[in-house]
């Protein structure tokens, strides 16, 4: 369970932590939350959904898996094994927590204390980071990130107007996973939703209109036409499988080949 808690200069001004190093942490996720401005390079790698959000409504989510906990992207190495992570990932232990105090809204930049990875002592020598320098101010690493979180977050307010939108033309549909179930003892993952194709072609002008000033075609349109990714995905899940039953050495060597070379880039780079 994460425990986020705010980042303090008098509390914290000589601890720091140390670089997540691979996605084990994200190894139970089946889908991500995905933002508009991934959409360009993200449609190339994932099959896109919508997904509930916590609050009503519904989000843009990349699908890491076909069934409820499980990410198949994360390698046995701890690797991601697709060449772009969701930029949702790419700021843990990190995030952006919404408080109100004194009648206004402000933005702190939490840590999650059970990643592991809180150092109260960082050995930077070791390539460990301290939060805060000897003045109290955040040092040039927490900027770049508290930077890359609020655009994240921007985005992603902008990313959920838009699925609104879509939502509220009658263009969200059930959608039960069109691929052959590679695990029949668990069911595929169930209660997103898809773009209904009869009704997007339906649409007149007006409301053609406000999806477009919305931003909201884009989505609608790669959302369909990132479905056969989902072909990908069971391809995963077969090589998962294989790994998990300790099958023949070739087998083996053909995990190495296909997991040893996801992206392992962990810097904080929102046009990664």
């Amino acid at each position: 369970m994460s425990q986020f808690e705010p980042l303090d200069p008098e509390r914290h001004l000589t601890h720091g932590w140390k670089r997540q190093d691979d996605y084990r942490f994200a190894a139970e996720d089946a889908w991500a939350p995905l933002l508009l401005a991934e959409l360009p390079t993200a449609l190339a790698v994932y099959p896109l959904a919508f997904a509930p959000r916590l609050r009503g409504g519904h989000r843009l989510v990349a699908l890491q898996g076909l069934h409820q906990d499980k990410n198949l992207l994360v390698a046995p190495s701890g690797r991601w094994a697709l060449g772009y992570v969701p930029s949702y990932y790419r700021g843990y232990p990190f995030s952006l927590n919404r408080v109100i105090a004194g009648g206004q809204e402000r933005q702190l930049l939490c840590f999650d204390h059970a990643s592991g990875l809180y150092r109260e002592r960082p050995q930077t020598d070791q390539g460990e980071q301290r939060f805060f320098d000897d003045q109290g101010q955040p040092t040039p690493l927490v900027v770049k990130l508290f930077g890359f979180l609020k655009q994240c977050a921007s985005n992603q307010a902008l990313t959920d107007r838009a699925v609104d939108a879509l939502e509220k033309a009658g263009l969200l549909t059930g959608w039960t996973l069109d691929v052959e179930n590679p695990d029949p003892a668990r069911p595929l993952l169930m209660g997103l939703k898809r773009i209904d194709d009869q009704a997007l072609a339906a649409l007149d002008g007006p409301t053609l209109a406000e999806l477009r000033d919305a931003q909201a075609l884009p989505i609608a349109y790669g959302q369909r036409f990132s479905t056969s990714r989902l072909g990908v995905l069971h391809k995963f899940a077969q090589l998962h499988a294989a790994h998990a039953a300790r099958q023949t050495q070739a087998t083996s060597t053909n995990l190495d080949g296909l997991f040893g070379e996801g992206d392992d880039d962990l810097e904080f780079d929102f046009d990664q």
